[in-house]
Formats: C-alpha cells, sequence, structure tokens
C-alpha cells in the first residue's frame, strides 16, 4: 500500500485529557445505549445535521463533490474527466444533491444505491434552494430545467440519468453491466456490513479503467464521545462489538484492509491519504486500552480520517 501525502493539507487532532478508564465505561454504554435506540427508532440521521437544515444541506453537498474533484485531480495528476462519464455512489444518504450537481457537470448519469431509504426526509424547499444556487453559477437555465424533470422522474420511480436505488442487502447486482467510470462515496464505507463484497460486486457494474474514491470516517461516530475519545470504538473485544451490533455500527475496518480488499479485487494503483490524524501524545496514552488487534503498527491508528483512491486495471 502506497501512502500520498500531496492530496490535502492534513489536520492534526489534539486532546489535552485522557481518561482512559472513564472513557472505557462511557463507550461500553454508549454501544448499548445505540444498540437499543437504532432497534426502538431505526437508521434515521446519515449526518450530523438535521435535513431541516437547508442552506447547511446544500453546501455540504456542493462540498462534498468539490472535494472529490479536488482529490481525483491530485490522484489522477490531471482534472478529472466527469463530462459524458457514468458515475456511481455508495451510500448517498438523505437527498440526491450531489447526483444533481455531477449531472449539472456534464455526467451522463448518476447512479445512487443505499441500504435505507432516506430520501424522504429531504424536502422540496431543498432541492428549490439547491436549484437556486446551480443558476446562482449560472448554469444554463435549460439545464437546470432538465434536472428539475430528472428529480421528478426519480421521484416518481422512472429513474433516468438520475438512477437512485435502495436495498435492504445492499446488493450491487442490480447495476450490473452499467459501465461505471467513477465509484464515489462520502463517508459510507465505515458503515458497510460486508466490504469485501461490495468491492468484489463493483467487477460487475465498472469499465476497465474505472477510479474508485472513498472518504472514509474511521473515529467513533457517538457524537458527544468523539471529541473526548475519538478511539473509543477500538477499546472493547470483538465479542462486546457484536454484542451491541446495531444498524450502522461503524465496521472498525482499518485503511490497509481496505487497500488489501481493493488489490484482491484487481484495483491498483492504490493511495491511502490521511485527512485528518491524531497527535502522538493522545495516541501513546490510549494503545495499551485497545483491542489488541488494533496495536499493531500498520493499523495506522493515528488515522481518523482517510481518503482512499484506486484504478481498476
Amino acid at each position: 500500500m502506497e501512502i500520498h501525502r500531496a492530496m490535502v493539507d492534513v489536520q492534526t487532532l489534539s486532546l489535552p485529557r485522557v481518561r482512559n478508564r472513564t472513557y472505557h465505561v462511557l463507550g461500553a454504554a454508549a454501544l448499548a445505549a445505540n444498540k437499543l435506540r437504532y432497534a426502538l427508532l431505526g437508521y434515521r440521521r446519515p449526518r450530523d445535521f438535521s435535513p431541516a437544515q437547508i442552506d447547511r444541506c446544500v453546501k455540504y453537498d456542493f462540498e462534498v463533490v468539490d472535494n472529490w474533484l479536488a482529490y481525483l485531480n491530485t490522484y489522477l495528476g490531471n482534472p478529472p474527466e466527469i463530462n459524458g462519464k457514468n458515475i456511481l455512489e455508495l451510500g448517498p444518504g438523505q437527498d440526491l444533491g450531489i447526483g444533481l450537481i455531477l449531472l449539472a457537470k456534464g455526467a451522463r448519469k448518476y447512479n445512487a444505491i443505499d441500504a435505507h431509504d432516506l430520501l424522504a426526509q429531504s424536502s422540496e424547499k431543498f432541492y428549490e434552494a439547491l436549484f437556486r444556487r446551480l443558476e446562482t453559477d449560472d448554469l444554463d437555465k435549460a439545464v437546470v430545467d432538465e434536472l428539475r424533470r430528472e428529480l421528478e422522474r426519480t421521484k416518481s420511480g422512472q429513474n433516468d440519468r438520475l438512477n437512485y436505488l435502495w436495498r435492504e442487502d445492499f446488493d450491487l447486482s442490480v447495476l450490473d453491466g452499467e459501465g461505471v467510470d467513477f465509484v464515489l462515496s462520502q463517508a459510507a464505507f465505515e458503515h458497510f456490513d460486508d466490504v469485501a463484497r461490495t468491492i468484489k460486486q463493483l467487477n460487475q457494474v465498472i469499465r476497465p479503467g474505472a477510479v474508485f474514491l472513498a472518504v472514509i470516517d474511521l473515529q467513533t461516530h457517538t457524537r458527544w464521545l468523539r471529541d473526548l475519545d475519538p478511539l473509543n470504538i477500538y477499546r472493547y473485544s470483538d465479542f462486546y462489538y457484536r454484542l451491541c451490533r446495531y444498524v450502522s455500527q461503524p465496521n472498525r475496518i482499518r485503511p490497509v484492509e481496505y487497500s488489501e480488499i481493493l488489490a484482491d479485487n484487481g484495483w491498483e494503483n492504490i493511495k491511502v491519504q490521511p485527512l485528518a490524524v491524531l497527535d502522538s501524545d493522545y495516541l501513546r496514552k490510549v494503545q495499551s486500552y485497545l483491542n489488541g488487534r488494533f496495536s499493531a503498527e500498520d493499523g495506522q491508528m493515528e488515522y481518523l480520517t482517510v481518503v482512499i483512491c484506486a484504478t481498476k486495471k
């Protein structure tokens, strides 16, 4: 696995106080509480802010696309050619804003597949705000009108260029032969139950030479705990972690494992770029309190968020 450090500036997180025993107890209770909450309420919010925050949701979608294009630019050595390309997003979350933005930039088709049907959370107000932003960016009115029609087709189940699918089994075979040029994902892979199966199934979906890009959040996801103890989920035995399993629970797969799975399925030029890392002092204080299988040096436990890029042979 090659570590490529030229993509972006890396954010370093410093935590002045570490209370290992306290955090262990708090995290264990949080895992049990999350299991109960998801059993009662289900998976309801893929982001750490509400769909009712319209402006923030629109800004988020544009930032995701801009960041993807920047990462691809550095990985490929030149601006990515989106125009006329077929794109697949894995785990799009609560709206189709990213798909509409990519179509506005010239993509031929946008496919998205998720294990949860969360689109009902996005409102007409969100899409109107998104279309206004596209118009503000000097996009031709005819293009915006066509994107509006694409959205209406998708909402009525007549997927065309904006192809949204959701399946509880997250089976990518429904896209067999689609001929995808770019596989993109934002903070979703860490929630997938069977990463190896998902990457293997991509072989049925992509073209030779397709490019893979996934931003992966490796931290604890319980919001109040991640700022105190971002490696909390790695403290627990495999038995206890499985016992507290809930829908969307982070899978604890580390970057080296993602790289190995990609390589085993015919991807090459695999590059892992850390976007956020821990300072060495915090890591030194918690290392001996982590589950033993996360103590190996190649676990790269200092990595909190990464972007992984690869190219299909």
